[in-house]
């Protein structure tokens, strides 16, 4: 089916064809799940420092920018043949260190017994973000970004990134303040996704993508559990240019990010369990949508 089909001609036109969601209607929740720990847990980092744990993700930071590692700390005793010498390859020099410095700089139990201290990835512009033309695409051709409406837990975050990376979305936006940090938690649950994917903070999301929306290409869905538009009709043929919006752990999409989507999406669902954790969720819409 042409990915273009539904979609050419004005917004309204199109909206008109499959069915804009009524303000109000449905609740504005893409999972929900344990809420996690809203507070970034201190770490040993500066600011300016960006802490990669686990084997995983520093061999994809190892792959895809080597240059920002300034640090490579292996614990003592432990052999990473592979990654050692990808780094050898790369000239990165490792430094052999106690285990007790991996909890002093990250916290106990991330690192597994090697880190990456690395200057920070880059962060995107929303607007350049919407306006790369080289950028990721999907299975099908498609440019997906997925937005985050206050994930507060950062292995949800990690995971969502990793799940974005996996399937071609273009890159994830989230607010700066209610949201998870890009913390050394979230690094390592993406599996180092988070060095591989075009990444953007913004202030306000409802503002951000109310000015998307301007440029007449792209169009935003958001997911809810109940009442919206089966995600897998939905997903036959999807605008080519697309925002998918998840909301938090607990309450979902705020009511003015809400207002703002085209289209509301619900996973359907066949046993009695009332919504998936928000990482499974936003997994099963970009493998639907890819």
């Amino acid at each position: 089916m042409n990915p273009r089909s539904n979609w050419s001609g004005s917004r309204e036109a199109a909206l008109s064809r499959s069915g804009r969601p009524e303000k109000g209607k449905g609740r504005a929740r893409s999972g929900k799940n344990a809420r996690g720990d809203q507070r970034a847990k201190r770490s040993g980092l500066r600011a300016d420092e960006h802490g990669v744990p686990g084997e995983r993700a520093v061999t994809e930071l190892l792959r895809a920018q080597p240059e920002r590692v300034r640090r490579l700390l292996v614990a003592e005793g432990r052999d990473f043949e592979a990654l050692l010498s990808l780094a050898d390859e790369q000239g990165v020099a490792p430094e052999r260190v106690d285990r007790e410095v991996f909890d002093e700089l990250i916290g106990p139990g991330l690192a597994r017994g090697v880190l990456a201290i690395a200057s920070p990835p880059r962060r995107w512009d929303f607007e350049a973000l919407l306006e790369q033309e080289d950028g990721p695409r999907t299975r099908r051709g498609h440019h997906v970004i997925v937005a985050l409406d206050g994930v507060v837990d950062p292995h949800n975050l990690g995971a969502i990134i990793r799940s974005s990376e996996f399937f071609g979305a273009a890159g994830v936006v989230w607010t700066r303040d209610r949201s998870a940090p890009l913390s050394p938690a979230a690094v390592r649950a993406s599996a180092g996704a988070t060095e591989r994917l075009p990444l953007a903070q913004v202030t306000n999301l409802s503002r951000a993508l109310e000015d998307a929306k301007r440029g007449g290409q792209w169009w935003v869905a958001g997911t809810v559990v109940d009442d919206g538009q089966a995600l897998h009709e939905f997903a036959l043929d999807p605008p080519e240019a697309l925002i998918l919006v998840l909301g938090s752990e607990e309450r979902g999409m705020r009511r003015l990010t809400r207002e703002r989507c085209d289209f509301l999406l619900t996973i359907s669902r066949a046993g009695e369990l009332g919504s998936l954790n928000v990482s499974s969720a936003a997994a099963l819409a970009l493998g639907m949508l890819g």
